[in-house]
């Protein structure tokens, strides 16, 4: 992924202020970013008509030949990569916790076809659709219910996908997805800091399990430490190649290569190096380190079962087999979790991929985009495949890719300018495509050691938590008063007591929220915990803390650019040459400044028809 040199990129526009001064419990979790201050409120088919009309005239434009095809041709590669990677390590999370019912096969063709259909069918293309952590995690943990309702699993995970598709349908036309911009930092913070604390968990857990010291022959655990020694070694190439952009060696083109592909760079060179003898532990008839499992080599194109088991259909041809009314209704209850996961995610994705920096000039699609993802989840419960939603960081890395790109320094501080981005449906949809072409060499991604997956299953999780302002703040805590950086959160707040004390708040609810999730047979009710964080910043925090603290701590009208600036400052001062880093997109960096909220009112300020531009 090269450079490319451009102009400049035009400010988003300014969110409007509170200025009254005082705590109003009434201003939730944060404030309209549009030009007039907006309060949402649930308006029948408003927003989907207004996506529509939005969108449609320019539905042509977006599959017309692209003014850069090679920007749009590496782009699609890139995006694939990124996407199929931790694709594969949610499959063994999944492989693992449904015994096998939904596993890689499961997985690709699932990203794929929901791609598919949201290529064609969404408003803003820019948004890719994949399986997350948080549902891998939601799924594996609801899987128990069929068996307590006394039902067939498909059957009951049919259920489950119509519940959730109607309440997603039902949400986009009653115009509920207005109340995202509820959501502040205050939450996504701390569902990033839970999904980072999982993902190391969960990561090294897996790596060490296998190691049993009284119970395994010597044979065995020799294979299993050298497991875990492919995955820590996995682990360490990509951490550092993720900081290559920061050498002072190689070219920019070079190194922004390798940090850009550090995942698949790892995934290869460890793969290759588990063959050598003596790593692969599978002489003398010993069975060798594990690998990722595929059932039926080579695949005959079925759904996943075990060898000398027939396969089930693709199809759940009666919803009603298996499954009475208690079990119908029982799956109600997950299908509203998955709704509150994927309104979080999925909208926080489409927000940051839309962010102003990246200067798009088509409007938002945000209603009839959440419609056609509930319409995506219908043949996952038909097929019996996992639904996905908008992807962090793969989707707002898209747009970053399709655009120029150029580096200038702004008072002091280095940033990424971006231009004329490619706006269109070509790059969304060929991802798509090769993530079914990837179905057709499915025997290669038998050779991959599980180690490997869980090695970048750790990566993941460390760089998410390497960016979370909660995890920043403990360090903070550790570091001598003077040698703290001069962030807003030090330096403009009453007392470093209160920043300690709002750490502590948010820590508390992010470890409550994971003991629950990982330890509780009930852990899938995760998303109802951080829904009802939106309320408890707005009714609570907001009482023990002054506006002027909580502007921030809670930085609902900061922009992106403003974020970034204080992660370069907070970086220089504990790493030094880690400030030119340009991090992965996480949760923590969701702001609302600057982002339109409604299509038709950007369509309205549009001078110049997008399709006439050149």
């Amino acid at each position: 992924m090269t450079t490319n040199e451009g102009g400049t990129v035009s400010d988003g526009a300014e969110a409007t202020q509170n200025q009254n001064g005082k705590n109003d419990p009434k201003n939730l979790d944060s404030e309209p970013s549009s030009d007039e201050e907006k309060t949402p409120t649930i308006q029948f088919l408003t927003g989907m008509k207004g996506d529509l009309a939005a969108r449609m005239p320019l539905y042509i434009d977006d599959w017309k030949c692209p003014r850069s095809p090679m920007k749009v041709l590496n782009s699609t590669w890139f995006v694939f990569v990124v996407q199929l990677i931790p694709a594969l390590i949610f499959a063994e999370l999944l492989d693992k916790q449904t015994e096998g019912r939904l596993a890689v096969a499961e997985v690709i063709l699932s990203a794929g076809l929901i791609s598919v259909i949201y290529a064609l069918m969404a408003g803003q293309p820019l948004v890719l659709l994949g399986i997350t952590g948080p549902v891998a995690i939601l799924l594996g943990k609801s899987y128990r219910l069929a068996e307590d309702y006394d039902a067939e699993y498909f059957t009951f995970f049919w259920w489950l996908c119509m519940w959730a598709a109607l309440l997603h349908m039902l949400s986009a036309v009653l115009g509920i997805v207005n109340f995202v911009w509820f959501i502040s930092p205050f939450s996504t913070q701390i569902f990033e800091f839970f999904i980072a604390s999982s993902f190391i968990f969960q990561s090294i857990r897996d790596l060490v399990k296998d190691i049993h010291l009284r119970d395994e022959e010597m044979e065995e655990r020799s294979a299993a430490y050298a497991s875990l020694l492919i995955g820590l070694m996995t682990f360490y190439i990509c951490w550092t190649l993720h900081f290559a952009e920061t050498w002072p060696h190689l070219t920019r083109q070079f190194r922004e290569f390798l940090t850009s592909y550090n995942m698949l760079i790892a995934l290869v060179i460890m793969t290759a190096l588990s063959y050598l003898p003596g790593v692969a532990q599978d002489s003398n008839g010993r069975a060798g380190i594990k690998r990722v499992e595929i059932r039926r080599i080579p695949w005959d194109w079925l759904p996943t079962t075990e060898p000398g088991i027939e396969p089930r259909p693709w199809i759940v041809a009666d919803p009603f087999d298996g499954i009475d009314v208690r079990g119908i209704f029982g799956a109600l209850f997950p299908a509203f979790m998955l709704y509150l996961l994927f309104f979080i995610d999925h909208n926080i994705s489409s927000i940051m991929t839309q962010a102003p920096k990246y200067n798009l000039k088509k409007p938002p699609s945000y209603h009839w985009d959440f419609f056609v993802l509930g319409l995506t989840i219908i043949p996952c419960g038909v097929m019996g495949i996992p639904p996905g939603s908008g992807l962090i960081p793969e989707a707002p890395l898209h747009s970053r890719s399709l655009c120029t790109r150029t580096y200038k320094t702004i008072n002091g501080v280095r940033r990424e300018v971006f231009s004329d981005c490619e706006e269109q449906r070509w790059s969304a949809m060929g991802q798509a495509l090769l993530m079914f072409a990837s179905l057709s060499v499915i025997v290669i991604i038998s050779w991959i050691p599980v180690g490997c997956l869980f090695g970048i299953f750790l990566y993941l999780g460390v760089d998410a938590m390497h960016g979370n302002e909660i995890w920043e703040r403990i360090n903070l805590m550790f570091m001598y008063a003077k040698k703290r950086p001069p962030i807003p959160v030090v330096a403009k707040t009453s007392s470093w007591r209160v920043v300690q004390h709002y750490t502590a708040i948010q820590f508390g609810l992010a470890v409550v929220t994971f003991s629950i999730a990982q330890f509780a047979t009930w852990g899938y009710v995760f998303p109802a915990l951080i829904a009802v964080y939106v309320p408890v910043r707005s009714f609570i925090v907001s009482r023990l803390f002054s506006l002027e603290d909580l502007q921030h701590l809670d930085p609902s009208g900061e922009s992106e650019e403003e974020y970034h600036e204080e992660q370069r400052e907070y970086l220089h001062h504990r790493e030094g040459n880690l400030d030119d880093a340009d991090a992965f997109h996480g949760f923590s960096e969701f702001r609302s400044k600057g982002v339109n909220h409604d299509a038709n009112d950007l369509r309205k300020r549009q001078a110049v028809p997008v399709a006439a531009e050149e």
